[in-house]
Order: structure tokens, then sequence, then C-alpha cells
């Protein structure tokens, strides 16, 4: 437990940005009932990957430079996805990921056709689900992982790259 409280602060921060990250998006699965399209499930588990690797940061006695580069590829990587998935969004790429629901059901009338059509969820990446001051969240996750990416490589400069 002491040697907890003597690890460098800033892994504690990263740890807890992240876990907030991932929380918001399971708050707004769960609660909010928005469901993710899959870009948005794939940003997901890199987010839930780069918390695992977070703690494991925060854990490990030996501190290598190994943990600290995989975070910075995890963060790039995130950023790239998000990126992509805003572009998407605005209608810059062309989505090479079928974002269509596989729902195989068919309709033998025309109020089956109708019930489908209304129960239907939007899993279509380029369509954003929600916005928070205009922005998607796909838009203020590249924001938040640039900015984590950034801090990181400030931080982690000279420990890696000596």
């Amino acid at each position: 437990m002491i040697r907890l409280l003597k690890i460098n602060p800033f892994n504690k921060i990263l740890a807890g940005a992240v876990f907030i990250s991932v929380t918001f998006s399971f708050f707004l699965e769960f609660f909010l009932n928005i469901i993710p399209c899959k870009l948005c499930l794939y940003q997901r588990y890199l987010w839930v990957f780069l918390l695992l690797i977070c703690i494991l940061n925060i854990v490990k006695k030996d501190k290598g430079k190994l943990v600290k580069i995989i975070i910075i590829l995890t963060l790039f990587a995130i950023i790239s996805l998000s990126f992509y998935h805003s572009g998407v969004e605005l209608g810059i790429f062309n989505n090479i990921i079928s974002c269509i629901s596989d729902n195989n059901e068919k309709a033998n009338s025309i109020e089956e056709l109708d019930f489908l059509i209304r129960e239907a969820k939007n899993m279509d990446c380029a369509f954003a689900k929600f916005k928070i001051l205009n922005l998607s969240l796909s838009n203020l996750s590249f924001i938040y992982s640039s900015s984590l990416f950034l801090l990181c490589l400030k931080v982690y400069n000279k420990n890696i790259f000596k």
C-alpha cells in the first residue's frame, strides 16, 4: 500500500482519466440507452485495453519503457480510429466497416414491416447518436485522446526516448 503512494501521480491521473472515459461510455449505453455502432465499440475496446495497461503501469514494480510505449501506441490507435469515425460522420471518408445491423428479419405483411422499421436501432456509424456542445462522441474522443496522447508524450519523454 505504501508503494502505491510513491507512484508517479501522473500514472494515477492517467488511469483515472481513462476510467472516466470507459465509465462514461458504459453509462451512455446502459443508462441512456444509446446503442454504440461498430466503430464506437472498437474505440471502447481500445479504451478498456488502455485502462488495463494503465492499471498494470501503476501496480508493476519494474518501471520499464514497454508499458509506457504500449500506452502511447494505444492512445495513437484511439486517436486514429476516432479521427476516422469523425470523418465518416462528416462525410469526408467512406466507411469501410459495415455498420448496418445484421438483423435478417423478414416482414410478411405491411404491419410487420412497419413494426421492424419503428423498432430498428440506428447502427449506422455515419450518424451521431449523441452530442455534447454540438460535438459527437467520436469528436470528443478524438479531442480527449489527443490531449492524453500529448500529455503522455510530454511526461514519458524523459523515460522512453533516452
